[in-house]
């Protein structure tokens, strides 16, 4: 198949999307397809390994950004003339969508306080727009498929768009078992030696960019709550570092946390902590929940998160009800780090075990399953047109 994967960056230097874009259009390419992506940008070293088609995206505003990158795909799309699109974001013109992205339209609901707060951003030109292209692809006569990656999404999905759900598939993510896997756990004192981390010290281990949606300041309250347990905190990703560097003095826990921005080696990272922690509002599903997984670590999230499709309470991690629940979650906190040692290892082993029954290749076979079907139901409609034209 000639199959055009949208993607607004390809990079391995970014988000977990954009990660996963990277290893979806490998594995397409390896079972012997001709994959080009379109989108905005690429990371220099990666513009060897795929066909590339650059879209200019007008940059007057975040509306425009975002209107101008949808518009211009499809045109893309038109002059490539592929067999099958599918589209890892906001993009017109596609055969199937992945929802990689927070729905807007529940993202407002749960992000903004109710009231005054709410119904102002309702009228952000920005929200406003993200609704509007999400409404207008996932009603398209076009987009045949869309996917999810968790259970909310899909029925977030039939709530706030009415999409039907026989046109909904859930394809969970996948990880890269060369990259994540149990044996960085050898890398412990090195990573923690590092980031000036004490070896014996209980580590949580954060990971994102979105510091205030992913709820790191009342992980920083918790942390606070619990100084009797010692515990430390390693922060990874960009952000308002300053900001919450700031609110942790303001809490006395300076001392506890490390903010260590973007960090290439994560699996390591990961293997230094002992519980990965991402109390996440809302979230499709966090590809790093599986990631940290596979290294080892329980992970503590919300049930407002896709991530809790994978979470036993208890058993492989925690959840808790919200991103603002710090009594459930500095209990949550106690209980794993009052288990025996013997204890924590068998969370730690269902956590492995876990991650080991989501590999990349079955988020790739899946997806080539929706798109080979896709290919000829298209196939079959081109057929039909003619018949009737003639």
């Amino acid at each position: 198949m000639k199959i055009a994967l949208v993607k607004r960056r390809y990079s391995l230097k970014s988000g977990g999307s954009e990660r996963y874009c990277v290893m979806l259009a490998r594995g397409l390419m390896a079972a012997g397809h001709r994959v080009t992506v379109i989108g905005h940008q690429i990371d220099d070293e990666l513009r060897g390994e795929v066909r590339f088609m650059p879209v200019p995206v007008s940059r007057w505003s975040s509306s425009t950004k975002n209107r101008s990158f949808a518009v211009n795909c499809a045109h893309a799309i038109r002059a490539g003339r592929f067999d099958v699109a599918y589209g890892l974001g906001r993009a017109y013109g596609i055969d199937a969508v992945r929802v990689t992205e927070r729905l807007q339209s529940h993202w407002l609901r749960v992000y903004y306080k109710p009231g005054f707060a709410q119904r102002l951003q309702q009228l952000n030109p920005r929200h406003r727009t993200l609704i509007e292209l999400e409404r207008r692809i996932y009603l398209a006569d076009s987009t045949r498929r869309i996917v999810t990656q968790s259970r909310l999404d899909r029925e977030l999905l039939m709530k706030y768009y009415g999409v039907p759900d026989e046109k909904i598939r859930i394809i969970y993510n996948g990880i890269d078992s060369q990259l994540f896997h149990a044996d960085v756990r050898f890398e412990r004192e090195q990573t923690r030696r590092k980031f000036g981390l004490p070896m014996n010290a209980p580590l949580l281990v954060f990971a994102s960019m979105d510091f205030e949606g992913k709820g790191l300041k009342t992980i920083l309250q918790s942390l606070a709550d619990l100084k009797h347990l010692g515990l430390h905190l390693l922060v990874l990703g960009t952000g308002p570092i300053q900001q919450f560097h700031n609110y942790a003095r303001s809490l006395g826990i300076e001392r506890q946390v490390v903010f260590a921005g973007r960090q290439s080696d994560i699996a390591n990272c990961y293997g230094a902590g002992d519980l990965f922690i991402l109390p996440t509002e809302y979230e499709p599903f966090p590809n790093v929940n599986l990631e940290a997984m596979a290294c080892g670590l329980p992970v503590l999230t919300t049930m407002t998160s896709g991530g809790a499709d994978i979470i036993n309470d208890r058993q492989n991690g925690y959840l808790i009800p919200t991103r603002n629940s710090l009594s459930d979650m500095s209990g949550s906190l106690t209980d794993f780090f009052q288990l025996t040692e013997s204890q924590r290892a068998q969370m730690s082993r269902h956590a492995i075990e876990t991650a080991k029954k989501f590999p990349i290749q079955n988020t790739i076979n899946n997806t080539l399953v929706m798109l080979e079907e896709l290919c000829h139901v298209r196939a079959g409609v081109t057929q039909t047109s003619t018949r009737l034209a003639a």
